[in-house]
């Protein structure tokens, strides 16, 4: 795999103006800024970085800029063709005729099919460099007219995903594992009565939803007298999340934050499902800062449920911020534990 950093460096120095759309894929701690350059996330700990880095920088659910204009567009692809085909479109939808989309990923990412649906929604010239590897760089001009929209499965729009119990989850893509209920979520709900001792819902606690995605973890553990605050790193679960929680008439305080490191207050009970994948790779430094939060943001007295991927060490990693980390079921594939006792 190519250094993507290092080229869209080469790239930002190379032109004077543009508009660099960074997801999880990319580390901005290796990206150098430009005056005549903005950039796009929907992250939160992107933006963060970025702005440290000295860049301009947008952060939403992929809308494009109303503050910035440009005719280049530079994007290392992402892991969801919904999100990129969204993108795509929205180039086609803003940009002038002449201006330049630049793509750059592999081959086993789709690279290939995303740069021949691309010419045909952009309506222009198409050329492919092969950077080594499987790695290329395909650079696009806009056509005079547009080509028909790529199927982004609507990516702006929310729609209704499942009933859980008298209530109802709603997601968009762009949010992981959108269309349905994740199977590690639902067991952790399945458990938590044994876990916890008593039976849900939660009643008038305070509950952190910590990496909430859709809100899920709160819609099926809490009532309407839990005091909720609900947080995600990613700009459209947090949208999906503020939707489902308000249909269900939750009090809840939904935010951004980078698992849960700009929170501040303790919580009686904490439910989580940490991410392991960071982009087309495997991060397994989110579980130790999901679980140094925890600690960190946890009531003395109060209880931390996770949910993680049979593969995960969460006994190990946890153990460096909790007294107590207790196995709770082990299925094969997703194993549930009890946080107590966070150290100080």
């Amino acid at each position: 795999m190519a250094n993507f950093e290092s080229l869209i460096n080469q790239e930002v120095q190379a032109n004077s103006n543009g508009l660099l759309i960074v997801d999880e894929n990319l580390n901005p701690q290796r990206l150098h800024s430009a005056s005549g350059w903005q950039t796009l996330t929907n992250r939160f700990d992107q933006q963060q970085a970025l702005l440290d880095k000295g860049w301009r920088c947008s952060l939403s659910d992929y809308h494009w800029p109303t503050d910035f204009n440009t005719d280049l567009v530079l994007f290392r692809i992402s892991k969801e063709k919904a999100v990129v085909n969204h993108l795509i479109n929205l180039a086609a939808e803003h940009l002038k005729p002449n201006a330049r989309v630049i793509l750059l990923g592999d081959k086993s990412e789709g690279i290939k099919s995303y740069a021949k649906n691309a010419q045909k929604r952009l309506n222009g010239d198409r050329s492919e460099t092969k950077l080594g590897g499987e790695s290329w760089r395909v650079e696009l001009t806009v056509g005079q007219t547009s080509g028909a929209p790529l199927d982004d499965q609507h990516y702006p729009q929310l729609r209704d995903i499942t009933q859980v119990g008298k209530y109802l989850l709603r997601s968009k893509p762009g949010v992981y594992g959108w269309k349905k209920i994740d199977s590690g979520s639902q067991q952790l709900v399945e458990r938590l009565p044994h876990m916890l001792n008593r039976e849900l819902p939660i009643g008038s606690e305070r509950v952190l939803d910590l990496g909430c995605g859709s809100g899920y973890l709160t819609l099926a553990t809490c009532s309407e007298a839990s005091i909720i605050t609900a947080t995600d790193n990613n700009a459209a679960a947090i949208h999906a999340t503020q939707a489902t929680l308000a249909d269900a008439h939750f009090k809840a305080e939904v935010c951004l934050s980078n698992a849960g490191e700009e929170l501040a207050s303790e919580y009686d009970l904490i439910l989580c499902n940490p991410p392991f994948h960071s982009g087309f790779g495997i991060n397994y430094d989110l579980t130790d800062r999901f679980s140094k939060n925890a600690a960190r943001l946890l009531a003395a007295e109060g209880q931390a449920c996770f949910v993680v991927n049979q593969h995960v060490q969460l006994k190990r990693i946890a153990s460096s911020y909790f007294e107590s980390v207790e196995l709770d079921q082990d299925t094969g594939n997703f194993c549930t534990y009890l946080l107590t006792k966070p150290k100080r």
